[in-house]
């Protein structure tokens, strides 16, 4: 008779054996390496080119110059000169320069579609004029000035691509707008037998007007400089994607699925027998519960901090609605492909979903893969729907709507796909019964019951 100790020694060996065969660390060291390598790769490319990525980047010019009557008769408007200059300057694959009213500007900046515009005042013209008669005079006079409008609701990385762009075309147009003004001006003096242009006034004309950049409608306090929806966003896509695993994880387990291990304790409790569709359809309710429930924690944790919220109750009933609709997705795909459900929901709501969100860099401002990923990808219409309600008022123009509607068409098209696999699993007998297998004996699995 084998000693117990000897019997127990052969067991370990017999596993060290076993684990040490490749086909035991292989496969997770290169799923691993894999997940990380284009984790990595996704993360770094949305992101450090941020300038020669650029592409339709939407910012207005605005000319508001109504023109002027030079001394001797003729009309000048320096304004839609400089305005032409801009457009026609610009590289029209980069930026999509739009020529726009100042209403038609700051109404796309409040629906969050325009990132910036460029602002010819109305007296341009006639103030440029007074700006040159000063130089031969002892009037005192202000700079003329254009503004560049940033619009930092649509998104902390907005902001320094409009003021790069803007000050740059400007510096490079006022060459030519000041170069024009010294020449007008020493003709005036020459005509006139007046003394030619000083130095100090020649240095002056030729940088003819002064560039302020200005917020619209600036950002308060306690949004993180525009960072408060891209975070606000993907607490709820956490919510709706980690929340899923714990759930089914628990749910498993309570049922007799799977088993639960704690600490040293390892149990598995008794088979339910309970179908796929039903359990299924238990996790979807338990996550509409759950919903509900975090999305008010996040408002709670959110007015703890300061963070200022203009409409709680349009945040909390939409931040339920996505968390709900991404776990409604989560678990079908989990329910679907079983263990490796847990890889592909990493890939849709985490690998693809936060490069391609639009939260730290727009997407105009990303390689052309993350704006296709943009499109359907979870996070960036959560972000638009939470931006909306956090900056933009909450209208339905200003992505709210647009969020809605993907939550609606994400939720009908798991439910649905959710419904029709389950239903086709317990037909064919796919129950998720134990396989225990004792002296080369296998017992039958338990049956699935539709309760």
């Amino acid at each position: 008779m084998s000693h117990p100790q000897h019997i127990a020694d052969g067991t370990q060996r017999s596993a060290w054996r076993t684990a040490s065969r490749p086909k035991v660390w292989a496969l997770p060291v290169v799923v691993v390496l894999v997940v990380m390598g284009v984790l990595a790769s996704m993360y770094l490319a949305s992101s450090i080119h941020a300038s020669d990525n650029l592409k339709s980047f939407p910012v207005a010019v605005v000319d508001q110059d109504t023109g002027t009557t030079l001394p001797d008769g003729t009309e000048q408007n320096v304004g839609e000169q400089l305005a032409h200059g801009i457009v026609t300057g610009v590289d029209d694959q980069k930026f999509d320069i739009q020529q726009l009213s100042l209403d038609e500007a700051e109404t796309q900046m409040d629906d969050g579609d325009l990132y910036g515009a460029i602002v010819i005042p109305k007296t341009f013209s006639s103030d440029l004029q007074d700006f040159a008669s000063s130089a031969t005079t002892s009037d005192a006079v202000d700079t003329p000035e254009v503004t560049v409008l940033t619009n930092p609701r649509t998104g902390t990385g907005t902001t320094p691509i409009v003021t790069s762009m803007g000050t740059t075309a400007l510096t490079q147009a006022r060459t030519t707008v000041g170069e024009q003004l010294v020449d007008a001006t020493q003709q005036a003096l020459g005509s006139a037998g007046a003394p030619a242009l000083s130095g100090a006034a020649h240095a002056a004309l030729a940088q003819p007007y002064t560039i302020d950049v200005t917020a619209y409608h600036p950002l308060p306090d306690g949004t993180g400089n525009g960072l408060s929806p891209f975070y606000y966003a993907l607490l709820i896509v956490l919510a709706g994607f980690t929340g899923s695993l714990i759930v089914n994880t628990f749910v498993d387990s309570s049922l007799g699925f799977v088993p639960s291990e704690m600490g040293p304790r390892y149990e598995l409790g008794k088979h339910s027998g309970l179908s796929r569709f039903a359990t299924l359809v238990l996790k979807w309710t338990i996550m509409a519960g759950v919903a509900v429930t975090v999305s008010g924690l996040y408002l709670g944790v959110s007015y703890a901090l300061d963070m200022p919220i203009d409409h709680p109750w349009i945040l909390l009933g939409y931040s339920a609605a996505m968390v709900w609709a991404v776990a409604v997705v989560a678990q079908t795909i989990s329910a679907i492909f079983g263990g490796i459900g847990m890889l592909i929901n990493l890939f849709i709501f985490v690998i693809f979903s936060l490069p391609s969100a639009g939260g730290t860099f727009p997407p105009e401002a990303t390689p052309g893969l993350f704006r296709w990923l943009g499109s359907f990808e979870p996070m960036h219409q959560i972000y638009l729907g939470t931006r909306s309600v956090l900056y933009l008022d909450g209208t339905w123009d200003s992505g709210l709507g647009r969020s809605l509607l993907f939550g609606a068409a994400a939720v009908v098209v798991g439910l649905v796909v959710g419904w029709l696999t389950m239903r086709h699993y317990d037909r064919q007998g796919y129950g998720r019964g134990h396989q225990l297998h004792a002296a080369g004996h296998a017992t039958a699995p338990a049956p699935a019951l539709e309760g």
